[in-house]
């Protein structure tokens, strides 16, 4: 990429005050002071600097949504060759890393972005983001049971916060119940159930905060929309969503590709004799 190129995309300056600033001396590569507009560069290797101050061309923000399949792990890379999550993101050419984490057995719906602030947000405790799983039970459980775990649970030393629980069917001498929860523990549904006798033969997550699967198959995966990341971001400020499911079933599935580019702000503005 020529360096007067990467200047103008970095949002700093346009590219007429790119080549003044070249002239002026103000502008580095590897240290090294550079006055050529057409001088090549290598953005992911050489460091470049206005001011002393380092320069880069904003990333594009990628935010997704992925219907986790049994078998899956969930993580950005694993040492023992098992196919992760981002098995299915190879065609995007940005970072990226899941939001949280399911576990092996557990399929449903994920988050994949590369917006590090809003993933610290939405794993942090402090915002308690509502998720919905679907619990397959190995028995039929009764009402009292269900409202015992709903309380809270000893796992680990530690009582589960309270929740949210609804049988939603049962037959062939099991049950399924739907599970609200609000905080994150590792293996936490597996285990509250483990405390009273019962095992999860299946779980699956089918809301994320404001969002739900909406039909996506499992493996499938969408580029999130706007109104759906703007969502995320008052779930992830504290703020009561004013996200609706009907709103979001109007859209149709988009190719994964970025928006929300972020912007940085300008500060080349100087005259040349500053």
């Amino acid at each position: 990429m020529r360096l007067e190129s990467f200047l103008a995309q970095s949002g700093l300056a346009s590219r007429r005050h790119v080549s003044d600033v070249l002239e002026e001396g103000r502008v580095k590569v590897n240290d090294e002071v550079v006055r050529i507009p057409s001088y090549p560069i290598f953005p992911d290797k050489d460091k470049v600097t206005v001011d002393s101050r380092p320069v880069a061309v904003p990333q594009k923000r990628l935010y997704f949504m992925i219907n986790k399949p049994k078998g899956v792990i969930t993580t950005a890379k694993d040492t023992h060759g098992r196919r992760t999550v981002m098995d299915f993101f190879k065609d995007v050419r940005v970072r990226l890393y899941p939001v949280g984490r399911l576990d092996q057995d557990t399929t449903g719906l994920l988050l994949v972005t590369n917006d590090g602030t809003l993933t610290n947000r939405l794993t942090h405790p402090r915002y308690g983001v509502r998720k919905v799983y679907d619990a397959l039970l190995n028995q039929e459980i009764s009402e009292t049971q269900t409202k015992q775990l709903e309380s809270g649970v000893i796992v680990e030393g530690r009582r589960t916060a309270r929740c949210r629980m609804k049988i939603l069917s049962t037959r062939g001498g099991r049950s399924k119940v739907e599970v609200e929860l609000h905080e994150g523990r590792k293996r936490q549904i597996r285990q509250m159930f483990e405390t009273i006798g019962f095992r999860v033969i299946h779980l699956h997550r089918k809301r994320y905060g404001p969002l739900t699967l909406q039909g996506l198959k499992t493996g499938e995966r969408r580029e999130l929309h706007e109104s759906e990341v703007a969502a995320l971001h008052q779930v992830a400020t504290g703020e009561r969503s004013t996200f609706h499911d009907r709103r979001t079933q109007s859209h149709r599935p988009r190719q994964p590709h970025g928006f929300g580019q972020s912007r940085q702000e300008p500060f080349l503005n100087r005259s040349r004799r500053s």
